[in-house]
């Protein structure tokens, strides 16, 4: 098997990175428009609405779960913490604690910086992002 190129590796990581960022833009519109809508009534999602957020949160896994396959073992293992963990939150009903969950997620992926310097990359800002959650998951 051929070793890949850095420069396609780091093209593919920028792709997916992209993909990520359309994926997160989606889920926090997603939850700003039933938010705006249904802000007097109820913070709790409607299984339809539901669904689509699941149907993001999905698309993000992958996506983070794509580019960790290009980056070291420790951000591989990171990334393998983390989805567990963001999965069950949107396995259940989505209320407002995992609404703010879930933007608070969405923001910091779109912060991850990529360390295309080491080879494999590593995603610097990944640590917080598990840390933050589990925390905030712990005072629930």
């Amino acid at each position: 098997m051929e070793k890949l190129s850095k420069e396609y590796s780091i093209q593919q990581v920028i792709t997916h990175k992209d993909r990520l960022k359309d994926a997160t833009d989606q889920l926090s519109q997603t939850l700003s428009e039933h938010r705006s809508q249904n802000m007097a009534k109820t913070w709790t999602v409607d299984e339809k609405t539901a669904l689509r957020i699941r149907e993001i949160v999905h698309e993000i896994i992958e996506e983070i779960s794509i580019i960790g396959g290009f980056c070291d073992g420790w951000t591989r293992n990171y990334i393998d913490k983390i989805t567990p963990f963001i999965a069950g939150i949107t396995a259940f009903q989505i209320t407002t604690f995992e609404f703010h969950m879930l933007e608070l997620f969405a923001t910091r992926l779109n912060s991850i910086i990529v360390d295309f310097t080491r080879t494999p990359f590593r995603l610097e800002e990944l640590k917080p992002i598990f840390s933050i959650l589990k925390e905030a998951a712990m005072r629930k």
